[in-house]
């Protein structure tokens, strides 16, 4: 069984080099990480898929820091 695919906000790339470099410290998306970071997201009723063939799924919580 393959393992979800969650974000690293620590991951250094190309540009910029860290995710916490790039975004300001007021920045809307530092709100967004930490609110859904603090919900309950199992009681809320969301549901976390298994792969068993092909790529592995993304992460509830990501997918629902980039929809909000």
């Amino acid at each position: 069984m393959s393992q979800e695919i969650h974000a690293n906000s620590a991951q250094m790339d190309l540009r910029p080099p860290c995710w916490e470099d790039g975004v300001g410290a007021d920045h809307p998306a530092r709100f967004i990480r930490e609110l859904v970071d603090a919900l309950a997201l199992k009681e809320l009723g969301f549901q976390w898929r298994a792969s068993e063939e092909g790529r592995p799924p993304y992460a509830v919580e990501l997918l629902l820091k980039g929809w909000v």
